[in-house]
């Protein structure tokens, strides 16, 4: 009597079971040449979502050999059919879900309140404000990734109300830096303790900056999404 292992559903679940030599219906397919097969080896994980890899006897000893190398375009069949490549966009589709979970469950229970502690959310502790500055300017943010949605999320929990995207003159672009207005002395306090944070690959710099007097501050129409 052999064993075999057979993937059940879209899940990933994976059940061993008995079976009879030339009786067993193959289920599965090779992830490298798409051969039939449902039998796992080695210790190869899907690159994106990190599920175990179903890779043939022949591809397997390819890759051992490094006469056929497999690469992180050899992907589980849920990867390939849903189009993920890499684990942000594996991450941007389980928040998604989330979300569209947490709205059902709000619109069948009008009791219903998503958590107010969001995952990712970094917190520190507040660095002194003793002249009770509400402006701050923030630089080397990434310029292609960030956007209200992250700051915001990045500097939970502090109450930020206004943001000022700081973009070139000649190109009009932002470049990764911005003013931001908080609700409060001790929400300064919390966003500078985020200074020199590893934020998208960068190192974020945080600063008081209180507005002159001769400026408007702040802005009309940079208001944040909360307020």
């Amino acid at each position: 009597m052999e064993r075999t292992k057979k993937v059940l559903g879209d899940d990933k679940k994976v059940e061993d079971i008995p079976i009879k030599s030339g009786e067993v219906e193959i289920l599965g397919k090779c992830e490298a040449c798409n051969k039939p097969w449902d039998m796992y080896r080695g210790k190869r994980r899907c690159p994106t979502c990190g599920v175990p890899s179903l890779i043939c006897r022949e591809c397997f000893e390819a890759d051992k050999d490094g006469t056929r190398k497999l690469g992180r375009e050899v992907r589980c069949d849920l990867c390939v059919t849903e189009d993920i490549r890499n684990k942000r966009q594996l991450k941007d589709r389980e928040e998604r879900e989330m979300k569209e979970y947490e709205q059902k469950l709000q619109s069948l229970d009008t009791n219903y309140e998503p958590p107010t502690q969001r995952k990712h959310a970094i917190t520190r502790k507040p660095k002194p404000n003793p002249n009770r500055i509400t402006r701050l300017f923030l630089k080397n943010m990434c310029a292609k990734q960030m956007d209200e949605a992250k700051l915001l999320e990045v500097l939970h929990p502090a109450k930020v109300t206004h943001i000022q995207w700081l973009t070139d003159r000649n190109t009009g672009k932002f470049y990764g830096s911005a003013f931001i207005e908080v609700k409060t002395p001790e929400d300064a306090g919390t966003v500078l303790a985020f200074d020199k944070t590893n934020v998208l690959g960068r190192k974020i710099t945080v600063r008081y900056q209180q507005a002159d007097a001769k400026d408007i501050w702040p802005i009309p129409n940079t208001e944040t999404g909360g307020y």
